[in-house]
């Protein structure tokens, strides 16, 4: 039975929005990690948020190339399936960030 998703049309196009979301989750993630060092706890957990949510979109994506290749990847599409994972570890990464700049603050304030 032949692959189908109700998101991407085609392997093309879930490798290419496996780059474009990887590509906002670390904007946001780098984002998110320099306002947390600036103790903007705020923006830093909007932009870590931003960035689980493109990492999610990553993984979506991710999940779609896989369907359509069966594992047969061609260059460009590994690149673009390990970006996705990447882009977990990114959106992770930001929300500890934001996180202990939240417990810093707050260790400040005791």
């Amino acid at each position: 039975m032949k692959y189908t998703n109700p998101i991407y049309r085609n392997r093309e196009e879930a490798a290419d929005y496996c780059r474009l979301e990887a590509a906002f989750a670390k904007k946001y993630s780098d984002a998110a990690i320099q306002r947390a060092a600036e103790g903007k706890c705020s923006a830093a957990w909007w932009n870590a948020d931003n960035a689980k949510t493109a990492a999610t979109c990553a993984m979506q994506a991710h999940e779609a190339l896989w369907g359509y290749t069966d594992g047969e990847l061609t260059d460009y599409e590994f690149e673009c399936f390990e970006a996705a994972e990447i882009a977990q570890t990114d959106a992770r990464k930001a929300a500890h960030a934001a996180a202990a700049a939240v417990e810093k603050l707050n260790a400040a304030n005791r």
